[in-house]
């Protein structure tokens, strides 16, 4: 395993030191050290390999450092059987089908299902977004009555059917709006679900422009009520929907309003503090008092550097901190930040195993005095890249960026200059906000040791914070330009698509919370470093596991002190090292959008044909028709069909790796590779089954080819061509050195001989005058054919009618309506036979390519 996992002499290194080697080999263009260094920790002195690990334990804040912490209200969450807002609303005219609180806010509600209780996460609970007031504020409508313990593993437990959302509306909603506002107002609201949907669909496609309305604030109050009264009083209503749909609940999220009420830690500021909150909430009188609803509110502090420094939350300090500010016990404090606990998650900052926040539901019996649901820890340094785009919270590299041609990509350009721009003016302060309910709101985070928070950060200048993470990035894109320039055969090994998913996921990394779902951990298993999980340190894992004398599964692990892959080779082709662990099927999938690694190959290869302008504006699909190989189905040695050998023609030696990361590996091939004339005979005859079998069909897969059709049932485009219109399609079906075409080809991508053409073109890039000699063999040959399809740049076999002049091409049959068929080009001295009984002597090579309807029959020379 020694080839696999570093285990050379460790050295230590602060984070300076770190940067200042890895600079040193970047501004010498050792890049193939750089990246090494960069992304494994490895390098060598005199020779010898050497491994770098990243201690921090120099950058702790000591005493001496200026710190400034102030208090703040952050936001707030509200349940309650009314919509507690003294202002206007703005709600959807219709319960939207969409938005709905999907997330976990890590609160939960009991639910008495079938005489049993439960305790739910809101989440889990079907809802959906009624509407929103102030500038970020939202409402949402709950129905616990439509919960059942079957939602728990449902994808959308949170969403509520189209059925239930149109029998609460027109029997609830709208009818409120027409008792509180009047016929005339009402008039106005969709007459239902249905109507609403039928007018927002947009005739040229696009979202739905769902409607919205304002409700007055004088109607905000009463109209929960409203909509329960009305429902209570349709009389079409069975007992079950009467039940579940005047049942709901409203939840109220309070968002974003941090440093709005930044005050110094003491009762008065607290107070008056908090009541400005109130107020600017728009909230009713009283609305968190117990007996109108229920009410969280997130508490938070902020420590500043006054000198600018970078301040970051201490991995191993985690249990000071929740005991510190929740007043638990030193054991609970302990087991609740254990990686053993499922309510503890770990945020690693700049991939850095001592340095990160966290996120902790204590439960009841650590929730402490001020019995908090919920506490984070982290830092603001997130901001500069604070995107939000679906599940991801900033900026983030795509797999299918990673595998583009263009590097550094426009992702890593921004984050590059984001990074660059940052040293100075950004620093990093670290924040921890705590859900209480709202009684404890002027009382938590109020009583804190100045001197335990200082042990439990480390600060780093800000030059040195965003260098590293500079450092890393640009490995990573070098790395990924490195691979998408190299050749084929490596660029596509398991072992180098690896390297692109941990790339993107490492880079991603840098600056928002490691992504650790089932994909990821599997990810990490097979490119960082392993170990038994008998013999790990809670300190030292990667992502949650169980931690057992009798766990002997081998999971990642952080044992140098930075998210370092295993071992790696740079070269043409950058991977991690051979026979080490890959990506399970499902999880490759995961990582490259659906696509296995076969798939992934045909959509990105470059090999001379992938057009970098076009390959934007295409959509990859995948062709039905499955390659055909071509079989001999005699078992006997067959003649080579070509005698270049004898001419000193030769093919360049396919690019080869040599296994110099595996030691038990010969260094040289197994076996001889071919030689030349060998090589391209199989080509060609898998070029004449390739023809054959990508021969189209009638509309309807279910038809057979054209080719295979009978006599009665076939159609043609035919002409007798000349030599250029041969050399025309013989072009585009054996293209040039230096040829580029579009993924958007049809037959080509998916025939055997043409990725094995493409391929050769490749390797033999630099020798142009083999690959002309070996295309003028193949056209000497070709050119002894009756006829060819008449191939063009986009498809091998072109059918559609308005493509060929009128005049240029004839059909047989005649029909006025030209409909589609294949077009075929015949050779000069060759007139169609259609008919069972054609000459074929001069298609042995293409037998049955035509089948028994058409022949091309040569004429017999004049003289």
């Amino acid at each position: 395993m020694a080839n696999l996992y570093s285990n050379f002499d460790k050295v230590s290194h602060d984070l300076g030191e770190f940067i200042r080697r890895a600079k040193e080999m970047h501004n010498v263009e050792r890049t193939s050290d750089y990246i090494t260094f960069a992304l494994t920790g490895e390098y060598e002195v005199d020779g010898r390999p050497k491994q770098a690990v990243i201690n921090v334990t120099d950058n702790r804040v000591d005493h001496n450092q200026l710190l400034d912490i102030s208090r703040d209200y952050d936001s707030a969450i509200g349940v309650a059987d009314k919509i507690l807002v003294d202002a206007p609303i703005t709600v959807w005219a219709v319960p939207h089908p969409t938005f709905a609180l999907k997330s976990s806010i890590h609160l939960t509600r009991s639910i008495v299902h079938r005489n049993v209780s439960h305790k739910v996460p809101y989440h889990q609970i079907p809802n959906f977004e009624f509407g929103y007031f102030g500038n970020r504020h939202q409402l949402y409508v709950f129905f616990p009555g439509l919960w059942s313990p079957d939602l728990a593993g449902r994808e959308r437990p949170y969403q509520v059917s189209e059925r239930n959302r149109s029998l609460w509306y027109s029997s609830g909603l709208r009818p409120a709006i027409e008792l509180l506002l009047g016929d005339g107002v009402a008039h106005d609201w969709p007459a239902s679900l249905e109507t609403e949907k039928a007018r927002a669909q947009k005739t040229t496609g696009g979202a739905p422009s769902w409607t919205q309305k304002i409700i007055a604030r004088e109607f905000v109050y009463p109209l929960a009520d409203t909509i329960r009264q009305e429902i209570q009083t349709e009389p079409f209503l069975d007992e079950a929907d009467t039940q579940w749909a005047k049942t709901f609940f409203i939840l109220h999220t309070i968002r974003g309003v941090k440093h709005g009420y930044n005050h110094t830690a003491n009762p008065v500021s607290a107070r008056y503090f908090l009541n400005d909150f109130i107020r600017d909430c728009k909230l009713v009188p009283n609305a968190h008092e117990d007996r109108v609803g229920e009410w969280w509110i997130d508490v938070g502090i902020e420590i500043t550097s006054e000198i600018g420094a970078c301040l970051q939350w201490s991995t191993g300090a985690h249990r000071h901190v929740v005991q510190q500010f929740l007043f638990i016990s030193d054991e609970d404090a302990d087991r609740i930040t254990s990686l053993n606990s499922s309510k503890y998650s770990r945020d690693l900052s700049s991939h850095l195993a001592a340095v990160s926040g966290f996120r902790i539901e204590p439960g009841a019996q650590a929730e402490g005095p001020f019995q908090a649901a919920y506490i984070q820890a982290y830092t603001t340094d997130k901001a500069v890249v604070y995107n939000v785009e679906g599940s991801h919270h900033a900026k983030f590299l795509t797999t299918s960026e990673a595998l583009s041609q263009n590097h550094p990509s426009k992702t890593v350009d921004g984050l590059y200059d984001i990074y660059s721009a940052a040293k100075g003016p950004n620093s990093s302060n670290a924040r921890l906000e705590v859900r209480v309910p709202w009684r404890y709101a002027t009382q938590v985070l109020m009583e804190f040791e100045t001197a335990v928070i200082r042990q439990c950060l480390y600060a780093f200048s800000s030059e040195t914070w965003w260098d590293f993470r500079i450092i890393r990035i640009v490995a990573i894109s070098q790395t990924l330009h490195l691979q998408a320039t190299g050749p084929s055969q490596l660029r596509f090994l398991p072992e180098s698509l690896l390297l692109t998913a941990a790339c993107v996921w490492l880079l991603n990394g840098l600056h928002a919370r490691p992504e650790d779902g089932p994909a990821s951990r599997d990810l990490m298993d097979a490119a960082l470093p392993i170990i038994e999980a008998s013999d790990a340190i809670d300190l030292h894992l990667a992502y949650r596991a169980t931690i057992h004398p009798d766990n002997h599964k081998r999971i990642a692990y952080i044992p140098f002190g930075c998210v370092f892959f295993r071992r790696m080779i740079v070269g043409d082709v950058p991977r991690l090292r051979l026979s080490g662990p890959i990506l399970p099927a499902k999880s490759f999938k995961f990582w490259f959008k659906g696509l296995d690694k076969d798939q992934v190959q045909a959509k990105y290869q470059n090999a001379g044909f992938v057009d970098r302008n076009i390959v934007a504006l295409t959509r990859f699909t995948t062709n039905k028709q499955r390659p055909v190989p071509y079989i001999n189905m005699t078992g006997a040695a067959e003649p080579d069909l070509f005698n270049l050998a004898e001419q000193g023609v030769a093919l360049a030696p396919p690019t080869f790796d040599d296994a110099s990361d595996v030691e038990d590996r010969p260094s040289t091939p197994d076996a001889e590779p071919q030689g030349i004339d060998a090589q391209i005979s199989q080509l060609w005859r898998q070029f004449v089954v390739d023809v054959t079998s990508k021969s189209p069909n009638p509309r309807g897969s279910a038809n057979s080819s054209y080719l295979k059709l009978d006599e009665n049932e076939r159609r043609v485009y035919y002409k007798v061509a000349r030599e250029d219109e041969w050399k025309t399609s013989f072009r585009w079906l054996f293209p040039p050195p230096g040829h580029q075409s579009s993924t958007a080809v049809q037959n080509y991508r998916q025939s055997l001989y043409y990725q094995t053409w493409m391929r050769m073109l490749e390797e033999n890039a630099q020798q142009p005058e083999v690959i002309e000699t070996i295309r003028r063999q193949f056209w000497e040959r070709i050119r002894t054919w009756s006829w060819i399809p008449k191939a063009e740049s986009d498809k091998m076999w072109p059918t559609s009618a308005a493509k060929p002049a009128k005049n240029a091409f004839q059909r047989w049959p005649q029909d006025s309506k030209r409909p589609p068929a294949p077009h075929i080009l015949l050779h000069e001295k060759a007139v169609p036979h259609f008919g069972s009984d054609g000459d074929q002597d001069d298609m042995d090579e293409v037998r049955g390519a035509a089948g028994p309807g058409l022949h091309a029959q040569e004429e017999e020379d004049s003289d």
